[in-house]
């Protein structure tokens, strides 16, 4: 749904910024959390009730016309992270394939790492985006 059609767009404004690392030729897909409290993330790589949830959405810009961008969350039974990132092509892209993403911090330390993303997206994984593409030809 395009930003300019939500009832509130406040919850749509820049949270964390987006980076696409390299590690021995492989993109990996990273959001910078800056305000971080790494306790928070140490919980979370063995809590059983994890949730999270990709969900991309346009946001018009006056100026710069269409920006893509995301809204991440990961949710526990005790803990809630949310992130708004408009991310480059190459992040989407990396996304897609690589089917995770990582979060780190100013300091390029990944801090956890989210396997087997779940979008809400017409094409969600590496996987799909295959068939489609036998599908189109």
């Amino acid at each position: 749904m395009p930003l300019d059609k939500m009832s509130d767009t406040e919850d749509f404004v820049l949270t964390h910024y987006s980076k696409v690392l390299h590690s021995n030729g492989k993109p990996i897909a990273c959001i910078i959390d800056k305000n971080l409290q790494e306790s928070r993330y140490s919980s979370l790589p063995n809590d059983s009730s994890l949730k999270a949830s990709l969900t991309g959405f346009l946001n018009k810009h006056e100026e710069l016309g269409l920006l893509f961008g995301f809204k991440l969350k990961i949710q526990t039974d005790s803990s809630f992270f949310e992130f708004t990132v408009y991310p480059n092509e190459e992040f989407i892209d990396t996304v897609i394939f690589s089917e995770s993403i990582s979060i780190i911090n100013e300091n390029m330390d990944n801090l956890f790492s989210l396997k087997k993303i779940v979008t809400d997206q017409f094409v969600k994984t590496a996987s799909e985006y295959t068939k489609f593409k036998k599908m189109m030809t």
